[in-house]
């Protein structure tokens, strides 16, 4: 296994970590309605990253860590999730810098940490402009006169607030970046000794899904909606209210008749207040800074529908961008390992929640607490990284079909799972006439493909192939990654899944998911092919049929299943 890879599998384990945080802290301030959540968050992921820094250095471990992290933010209940996954992605790419920079000591750790922290309330700031417009820099700054005045602070300016607030933040980064080196170096002596085993805790292989499958995504109103953002907020800022106020109520509608599912999410009495209410202090500040009450009230009308439709939109193309086009664009090339690695994550997260400390735990233990959580991120990473795939090829007539069937018999004498799919074929005089699909786990058998000329077909050279067999053998495998087998076997993998037909909407998916061993069938001319369409093959065991047999190959990976 590559570097690279076993890189990313550790960047899954610590990414599904760090999610388990930010949903239990998360859910924690939310409930308790603590102000400024967004930098207690910052200062907790500052403190779990610099720890987990002094106990691995795998280069780029980090800014993996915040993707896998980031992207996992994808099937949260909120309806804003932009900007809480790329401030936690810019989060570890600051501290990855910074630590290589300046090294994984208590310097680079606690520089680190005051520019980690203090940008969240640089995001913050940007996120309310996009939201609110520009305009809401003028309330700010009257605000602060305002309170110049009442108070007889004359020296009070506003880049003197922002100065002490960004002041604060960096005093918080840098005392949880020091906290977590400090805590980091000492479990590092109590890594291997701690007390409590982890094992037991890995019982989960769910993946969460967002959605119903039954939704179906449109990547023209995925167009549409971008294309609306930009001409909402020009017609928002510079239209008359009679014109813009019902365009952009006719969107919202659309957009809740469209993505009913959005309604739990939208459906957010705080948010909504909180925008009124900035609509309405926006306007009196306004308008008291120019003298025009009505002046002011219009700009702050403007600047609540500004908000609307931004929140309205960016629901909307959130739920549009996961339309399977894009997530089968997404899991090709490079970005195949980083899809596996968030899909990862997902397993392990249950169990990393279900080991989420308790806030005196972490005060009064915090070395044995950590080293129990980052036990676990091992655990979960020498999960990942045991999985084997291996590429069984050979010209026609070799035996892959037979030999797999032999391998299957022999795991299952062994007592493992097995599951997939195989195709036998079937002729007169030597000649092959037609191909049967056979499930693994039922023993059930489809016609897959016969010798036909008929047109119109699903046709791979002289091979006419039934939709209704092709159906079956895709079920076949999505029942086998629902098991979670031990040992998964596609046979084959050829011309028509290089296409995009066949077995290929679920392949991906197969490679993602932590099977003990998974073997394709693959002829020896498409291996190369078939390896770069699937980058996650491309260090896959490559093994010629006609040089093995089901017992040697058996025992070449049973011990890691």
């Amino acid at each position: 296994m590559s570097q690279a890879i076993h890189t990313w599998n550790r960047a899954a384990a610590l990414g599904s970590l760090w999610a388990a945080f930010e949903i239990v802290v998360g859910s924690f301030l939310h409930n308790l309605r603590v102000p400024f959540a967004g930098t207690v968050m910052a200062t907790a992921s500052v403190f779990l990253i610099t720890a987990a820094a002094q106990v691995w250095t795998d280069k780029g471990l980090i800014w993996r860590t915040a993707l896998v992290c980031a992207l996992m933010k994808s099937v949260s209940p909120s309806a804003a999730l932009l900007s809480p996954m790329i401030g936690i992605f810019v989060e570890g790419v600051i501290l990855q810098v910074s630590l290589r920079l300046l090294g994984r000591g208590w310097l680079g750790c606690a520089a680190g940490g005051a520019l980690a922290v203090s940008y969240t309330l640089l995001q913050k700031m940007v996120s309310l402009t996009i939201i609110y417009g520009i305009d809401l820099m003028r309330v700010f700054t009257g605000l602060v006169q305002f309170a110049s005045q009442r108070t007889g602070w004359q020296g009070l300016q506003p880049g003197g607030v922002l100065l002490a607030l960004v002041s604060i933040q960096g005093t918080l980064g840098i005392t949880a970046g020091l906290v977590g080196w400090y805590v980091g170096r000492r479990v590092q002596d109590t890594y291997a000794s701690s007390p409590e085993d982890v094992a037991g805790l890995i019982t989960t292989q769910s993946t969460p899904r967002q959605d119903s499958a039954d939704f179906k995504r449109s990547l023209p109103l995925l167009g549409v909606w971008l294309l609306a953002l930009p001409a909402g907020l020009w017609l928002a800022g510079t239209a008359p209210l009679s014109l813009s106020v019902p365009a952009v109520a006719v969107v919202a509608i659309a957009i809740l008749v469209r993505y009913r599912q959005l309604a739990k999410r939208l459906h957010n009495p705080r948010l909504w207040a909180e925008i009124l209410l900035l609509a309405l202090l926006s306007g009196l500040v306004l308008g008291a800074a120019g003298r025009d009450t009505g002046g002011g009230l219009l700009a702050g009308a403007r600047m609540a529908l500004r908000a609307v439709l931004v929140v309205v939109l960016f629901a909307a193309i959130g739920v549009e961008v996961a339309h399977p086009r894009i997530l089968r664009l997404l899991s090709r090339g490079r970005l195949a390992v980083v899809q596996a690695a968030v899909q990862s994550a997902f397993r392990a997260l249950p169990d990393f929640l279900a080991s989420i400390p308790n806030l005196k735990d972490v005060l009064t233990e915090p070395v044995l607490t950590m080293a129990r959580l980052f036990r676990l991120v091992d655990r979960w990473q020498e999960r990942f990284s045991a999985r084997r795939r291996v590429i069984l090829t050979g010209g026609r007539g070799e035996g892959k079909t037979t030999l797999c069937l032999a391998l299957a018999e022999r795991a299952r004498r062994a007592g493992w799972t097995v599951g997939g799919i195989v195709s036998p074929c079937y002729g007169n005089s030597g000649q092959r006439e037609v191909y049967l699909v056979k499930d693994l786990q039922s023993g059930e058998e489809r016609v897959l493909a016969r010798r036909s000329e008929q047109e119109g077909t699903i046709r791979v050279g002289a091979f006419a192939f039934d939709p209704d067999g092709i159906a079956f053998g895709r079920q076949a495998l999505e029942s086998a990654k629902e098991a979670n087998v031990q040992l998964l076997i596609v046979d084959e993998v050829g011309p028509l899944e290089l296409r995009g037909d066949g077995w290929a909407p679920v392949l991906q998916h197969l490679l993602a998911d932590g099977f003990g061993v998974m073997v394709w069938v693959v002829r020896l001319e498409l291996v190369e092919e078939v390896q770069k369409r699937y980058p996650l093959l491309a260090h896959a065991e490559v093994v010629l049929a006609a040089d093995t047999g089901a017992e040697e190959l058996w025992n070449r990976f049973s011990e890691r299943g």
